[in-house]
């Protein structure tokens, strides 16, 4: 099938704040692809993320999406896989039977929005209530917004245990609540750390938003898998690789997130109240010893014709590194590397810009 640039524009695309997010190089990414003459119908999206790269391809693709984080997953069911606005035609809320989807949907956000507060989990170990339980006072959410997660995240719960929701309904607004999350978290960039002091977004009312859905003639699948093992079951017209590049762990740097998602009531530990985390939510691309293996095993499994690999300047490993393992693997032709310039910021409190490179690799596989 010849490449159609039927992108989805950037203002539907809803950016997520998470480190490593691709919004920024979306453009860059077809661009490249543009320029490689690369073809295909199905597109798998090894390390997906909060899920931008495979939105923003959904009505050019059949996308797989794939991360071994729970939140993640959520996400990419409701900004990729959904191609209708889900019916919601169980729960009754005494609405309107004539109004239309997206109306209702707004009624039932409307209707979460104004719940009374619940005095849960995240209230009890994230905001400063948790000074008398557990003895360290964790300013994540001010106590109401606590309340309001809490409140929120049971409901939904409770509604799917009950059948009042899908599956596809349940992850729509699961992630409307992790994106209202994201507004009002104190922190300055991860969840490893708290602001000593409340930020003013910090201060607003958590509030669900509705989320657009792009309607795509493909059928897309989400998976919650380790990627090793998922690759020996998926093939692939194009892969795109964008892997975890520096040893800070995201399971450690978005563990709230993940609690929210999953609201486990998992054991934490420490000033932060982190979640116990296992292998399974480990990435090896963060480990120094673990990585250069990790990439080569990688590059020899992927059942693709192409793949695009993205990387940054600032990772574990060098771009000759990357270049010297594309070539030692002995399965790629034309093989390319880009170089786009990009700032970090080192906080919000402290606006240094860095200057970064992220590199974007092109391969062609042998057939």
């Amino acid at each position: 099938m010849s490449l159609q640039f039927d992108i989805v524009p950037l203002r539907k695309i809803p950016p997520f704040r998470v480190i490593g997010s691709k919004y920024s190089m979306l453009r860059n990414l077809l661009k490249v692809m543009k320029e490689n003459k690369i073809e295909g119908s199905t597109f798998f999206d090894v390390f997906s993320g909060s899920g931008v790269v495979g939105r923003f391809f959904k009505k050019m693709y059949s996308i797989f999406s794939n991360d071994n984080l729970y939140f993640f997953f959520v996400l990419q069911k409701a900004l990729i896989t959904l191609n209708n606005y889900p019916s919601f035609k169980n729960l009754k809320l005494h609405l309107d039977l004539s109004l239309t989807p997206i109306m209702k949907i707004q009624k039932i956000l409307q209707y979460l929005n104004n719940l009374n507060g619940t005095e849960g989990f995240i209230f009890s170990h994230y905001t400063p209530a948790s000074k008398s339980i557990d003895g360290i006072e964790r300013k994540y959410f001010t106590e109401e917004n606590g309340k309001r997660i809490d409140s929120i995240r049971v409901k939904i719960e409770e509604w799917l245990e009950n059948g009042f929701i899908s599956e596809d309904e349940y992850f729509y607004l699961l992630a409307s609540l992790l994106f209202a999350v994201q507004k009002v978290a104190n922190i300055s960039g991860t969840y490893g750390a708290f602001n000593k002091f409340w930020d003013q977004r910090a201060r607003k009312p958590l509030t669900l938003k509705f989320i657009e859905v792009i309607p795509s003639k493909f059928i897309h699948k989400a998976f919650y898998e380790d990627a090793f093992q998922l690759i020996k079951r998926i093939n692939c017209d194009i892969a795109y690789v964008d892997p975890p590049y520096n040893t800070r762990q995201y399971i450690a740097n978005y563990h709230l997130l993940e609690t929210i998602a999953k609201y486990d009531n998992p054991k934490i530990y420490g000033k932060t109240g982190i979640r116990e985390y296992t292998e399974k939510e480990k990435s090896v691309f963060c480990s120094k010893k673990l990585v250069s293996n990790a990439f080569t095993n990688l590059l020899k499994e992927l059942k693709t014709k192409w793949i695009i690999l993205s990387y940054n300047s600032e990772g574990l490993l060098s771009k000759e590194k990357i270049i010297d393992t594309f070539e030692k693997v002995h399965r790629f032709t034309s093989i390319k590397v880009y170089e786009f310039p990009q700032r970090r910021f080192k906080s919000q409190a402290n606006k240094e810009r860095i200057k970064i490179k992220e590199y974007v690799f092109i391969a062609k596989v042998i057939i």
